[in-house]
C-alpha cells in the first residue's frame, strides 16, 4: 500500500511539474506575442524577442534578446538590442483591468544613434511613441466615461522601471568610419502608467527617459569626435609644416 501511495504522489508530483511548465510557457508565450504585437504600433518599428520565460508561482521571468529596429528611413539594422530583461508581473492583475509590472529592469542595452531624416532614430522612436500614446491613451487628465480608448482595453502600471550597464554608439557613417561609443546614463523611473492609462502611454514615458539619457551620451561621443578630428587635423597640418621646411 505505502508503495502504491509512494507512486501515486510521485506522478503527481511529476503532472503538477508538467502543468506548471505549460502554465510557465503559456505566460512567457503570451507576453512574447503581446510585445511583438504591440511594439510596431507604438513605436513605429520592428521588435522581437527571442524568447520569454515566466514563472507562474511568483511572475519573475526574463525576456531575452529584445531588438528594437529602425523607424523608416534609417539605414542601420537595429536602434536597440538587450540581452535580457528582468521583469516580475502580479499574476492576478492580468485577470483585472490593470496589468501590473512590480519591476521592469533593462540590463546592458546598447543603442545606436544613428541622425537622419532632421532628426534621430531614438528620437523618432520616442515621437512614435508619445504619438500613439495620444492617441491610445487618457492623455494627463482623468479619463472620462465617453472617451478614452484606454478604459476599453488594459491599463498598465510599471512600478519600477530601470535601465542600467548601457552603451550608446553613433552609426559608423556619421563619424566617417570610426565606432566610437559611450556610457549610457543609468535610468529609474516609478509608477509608470497607472489606473486608465494604456501601455502605450507607459512606454512614451519610459522612452523619454531613455532618450534624454542617450542623448547626453551621444553628445559626449560628438565630443569625442570632433577632438579626434582635430587631432588629426592637427597632425596632418604638422606634416605639412614639416615637409615645407626641407
Amino acid at each position: 500500500m505505502n508503495k502504491v501511495i509512494s507512486a501515486g504522489i510521485a506522478a503527481a508530483l511529476v503532472l503538477f511539474m508538467i502543468l506548471l511548465g505549460v502554465v510557465s510557457m503559456s505566460l512567457g508565450g503570451l507576453v512574447k506575442s503581446a510585445v511583438e504585437s504591440a511594439g510596431p504600433r507604438v513605436l513605429g518599428a520592428p521588435v522581437t524577442i527571442g524568447s520569454v520565460t515566466i514563472s507562474p508561482l511568483s511572475g519573475r521571468g526574463t525576456l531575452r534578446d529584445l531588438v528594437i529596429g529602425n523607424p523608416a528611413g534609417f539605414s542601420t539594422p537595429r536602434a536597440i538590442s538587450v540581452g535580457a530583461v528582468e521583469i516580475e508581473l502580479k499574476l492576478s492583475s492580468l485577470m483585472s483591468n490593470m496589468i501590473v509590472v512590480n519591476r521592469l529592469a533593462v540590463r546592458d542595452p546598447e543603442l545606436v544613434w544613428e541622425i537622419g531624416q532632421g532628426s534621430s532614430n531614438i528620437a523618432r522612436l520616442e515621437g512614435n511613441a508619445q504619438e500613439a500614446a495620444a492617441k491610445l491613451g487618457a492623455g494627463k487628465s482623468a479619463p472620462s466615461p465617453k472617451a478614452s480608448p484606454a478604459a476599453k482595453g488594459k491599463s498598465l502600471l510599471i512600478r519600477d522601471f530601470s535601465v542600467s550597464g548601457g552603451k550608446v554608439g553613433l552609426a559608423a557613417t556619421a563619424l566617417g568610419g570610426q565606432g566610437l561609443s559611450a556610457p549610457l546614463p543609468a535610468v529609474h523611473l516609478t509608477d509608470l502608467g497607472g489606473p486608465g492609462r494604456s501601455p502605450a502611454e507607459a512606454a512614451a514615458q519610459a522612452f523619454t527617459a531613455l532618450t534624454h539619457a542617450a542623448q547626453g551620451a551621444a553628445s559626449d561621443i560628438g565630443g569625442k569626435a570632433l577632438d579626434s578630428a582635430r587631432g588629426a587635423a592637427m597632425k596632418a597640418l604638422g606634416e605639412l609644416f614639416r615637409k615645407g621646411g626641407k
